[in-house]
């Protein structure tokens, strides 16, 4: 019989066209002037707490995007983090906030704490100095592509 091998040359082409659908594309964020960041996100309370705590490197262009239900005013604590990270804080799509934040592998009350002087509902992390080295500025605009989230309080 042909029709077998023609079947089973139809149902991988087939499959190999189908794919499952369309993959989801990677979470970006660009930050002023500074490269698209490739982030992953954290949506909920137990990613937002820890964040990128004990990583050993945090590569160029890669990061985290913190997203919070409502505008919040925390402070961002870098007790276990072992790599200088940027921030940038975000409301309404603007930068309302930056710090360039230093490692503090303990994880003791003399670890610095950061946050800036407005509320935000974005917090974006990434190599230390890459903002610095942006020239990015409270004021600038962020776009965010990707971010299909649902942003939970817990």
């Amino acid at each position: 019989m042909t029709t077998a091998p023609a079947l089973a040359a139809l149902l991988v082409a087939a499959a190999a066209g189908c794919g499952g659908g369309a993959e989801a594309s990677q979470p970006s964020v660009t930050v002023g002037d500074a490269a698209p960041i490739d982030v992953e996100v954290a949506d909920t309370a137990g990613e937002r707490a820890v964040g990128l705590m004990g990583r050993a490197e945090v590569r160029p262009g890669t990061g985290m995007v913190f997203v919070y239900p409502e505008p919040v005013s925390n402070q961002f604590w870098m007790g276990n983090v072992e790599v200088p990270l940027s921030i940038a804080w975000v409301l309404d799509d603007t930068v309302v906030g930056l710090s360039e934040m230093q490692p503090c592998p303990a994880a003791d009350e003399t670890c610095p704490r950061y946050s800036p002087e407005t509320p935000y509902t974005h917090a974006v992390e990434t190599t230390g100095g890459t903002f610095t080295a942006a020239q990015v500025q409270v004021g600038d605009a962020v776009v965010m592509s990707g971010l299909d989230v649902d942003v939970s309080p817990q």
